[in-house]
Order: C-alpha cells, then sequence, then structure tokens
C-alpha cells in the first residue's frame, strides 16, 4: 500500500500506523485479464444497488444474492465476493472499525460530481469497472479545479481516503468525486466500504 503515492509498499502490520499520518492510501493492482475481460463484457440483468450494514459475517449471503439477481455467473460472483470479503477485512484491519457497511453498485451517470469529503473517519473505494475515482490534495482549491490537479484511480486499485470525522488542522481530509461519465454510456461497477455509525441511544 503506498500513501499519497510517495512510500514504498509497507508489511500489512503498518497499514494502521499509515492511515493516523496520510490523508490517502493506495494498493495498486491490476485485475486478472480474464477477470476484466467477463466484467466489461457482462450485460447486468438489472442495477446493482448492494447496501449491507453490520458484521463482516453478514457479508457473503447479501452478496450471493445481489449479485445472482444482477446476472453475475456463478465463477466470478465467486470471485467478485471472496476481492469484497478481502478488502473488507483489509479496511477493518487498517481502521480498527467494529462493525461496517458496504456498497456495491453500478453506476451510470456523474453521480458526486463535485469534490467534497465524506463525514466518515475513512472510506475504501475501488472500481471493477469503468474509471475511478478522482481526488484533489487537501486543502485550498481552486474555482475551477485545474484538470491538472485532478488525481484518478487506475481500475482495480484500491484507496483508503481520509473522512471528515478523522480530519484535524494537519491532516485534512481528502476532497473526491466520481468521473464525469454522463452521456458517454460507460457502466462502473463500485465499491466503499465505511465503518458502520454507532445505534444511537
Amino acid at each position: 500500500m503506498l500513501c499519497d503515492e510517495t512510500a514504498a509498499p509497507p508489511s500489512r502490520l503498518s497499514y494502521r500506523r499509515l492511515m493516523q499520518s496520510r490523508s490517502i492510501c493506495l494498493l495498486p493492482r491490476e485485475l486478472e485479464p480474464r477477470i476484466a475481460a467477463a466484467l466489461d463484457t457482462m450485460r447486468f440483468a438489472q442495477p446493482l444497488r448492494m447496501r449491507v450494514t453490520g458484521a463482516e459475517e453478514t457479508l457473503p449471503r447479501a452478496l450471493a444474492a445481489a449479485l445472482a439477481e444482477a446476472g453475475f455467473e456463478a465463477w466470478l460472483a465467486q470471485w467478485l465476493t471472496s476481492d469484497v470479503m478481502r478488502l473488507a477485512r483489509l479496511y477493518r484491519e487498517a481502521t480498527r472499525a467494529s462493525e461496517i457497511r458496504v456498497r456495491l453498485e453500478t453506476i451510470e451517470d456523474d453521480a458526486c460530481r463535485l469534490f467534497h469529503v465524506d463525514f466518515v473517519r475513512f472510506r475504501l473505494v475501488t472500481t471493477y469497472r469503468g474509471p475511478g475515482t478522482q481526488w484533489i490534495a487537501p486543502g485550498p482549491k481552486a474555482d475551477p479545479v485545474e484538470e491538472n490537479s485532478i488525481r484518478r484511480l487506475e481500475r482495480g486499485w484500491v484507496a483508503i481516503m481520509r473522512g471528515e470525522k478523522a480530519a484535524s488542522a494537519d491532516l485534512r481530509a481528502l476532497p473526491h468525486r466520481s468521473p464525469p461519465i454522463a452521456g458517454t454510456g460507460i457502466e462502473r461497477l463500485f465499491l466503499a466500504i465505511d465503518e458502520a455509525p454507532a445505534p444511537s441511544r
């Protein structure tokens, strides 16, 4: 996992330490060619809108049901379930979240089209199909944002981004947005993992 794209990949034991000192941590990776090809060519039977909140153990059944309804072949659904579970464990290890909130969905528009920060401690994101999340460095930004200041996650790359709840004067939340795709015919497959909010008393 690279943090701010400047450090050498650390060991798994240092994820938590790195998240204490960075606005974004990146895990560069490429999807296997057969996985990428299968995701690119499949036609969804219906839009995927899976949202699950709770313990990690609740995920596999919810994923299996949602992916089956969306028309995933069994082998591809099994791979995606395994990958989401692995990233959920990574998120919990890095952030010490007791319970998580997982969102896996297809996106055909610009979704969150303006640069913003999330009202969470940390958010893990990755894009399995289509262009990845865009972000800019924390701090004062030009209006409009200059194109050469915009960074983008490559497909398959994983990021853990600092949100407003974990921000401070020294460590700001990371401004980000969905990539502009409205009207292009592109359909993204996007994953986000947050810490589940504490129950109200």
